[in-house]
């Protein structure tokens, strides 16, 4: 079992979108585990940007920090979770570098609970949605929360 693993053995994990911040699932994700007298962990998916390519081999004008990348993707989930539960909150906050499906689902298998928000969208994707294909491929219950609770 990796460090990762353990840190969130027993947790109410919380998947938190770098788009909306997951609002609603934090707070229902914040009451729950304090319910269960469990720890809180907020986890958040990261993939890295493609390097520039230029044409005819030459270096690109641009270049991308994956380091600088990934501590902007940290900050920016901390920042999402003071924004939803205020600063003095008891959570663990985790960047983890992957599709956002193989990271939440790795987390369920040693969380007690994922939490996740419904997506934005109304209309219905061709495919299964990312909450729909979790619900059936995780270890540990999942918890979608209601559209109308993310106004």
């Amino acid at each position: 079992m990796s460090d990762e693993q353990q840190d969130r053995s027993g947790a109410v994990v919380v998947g938190v979108s770098p788009t909306s911040g997951s609002p609603a699932a934090l707070h229902w994700g914040a009451a729950e585990a304090e319910r269960r007298g469990a720890r809180l962990v907020a986890l958040s998916a990261w993939r890295s940007a493609r390097a520039p390519i230029a044409p005819g081999g030459r270096p690109p004008a641009i270049t991308y920090d994956a380091a600088q990348a990934i501590a902007e993707a940290r900050d920016r989930l901390t920042d999402q979770v003071r924004t939803a539960l205020g600063g003095e909150a008891q959570v663990s906050t985790e960047v983890i570098h992957g599709s956002t499906f193989r990271v939440l689902l790795q987390a369920s298998e040693t969380a007690d609970l994922l939490v996740l928000d419904a997506p934005r969208r109304l209309e219905l994707p061709e495919g299964p949605t990312l909450a729909h294909r979790l619900i059936y491929a995780a270890e540990c219950p999942v918890v979608i929360m209601p559209p109308k609770t993310l106004a």
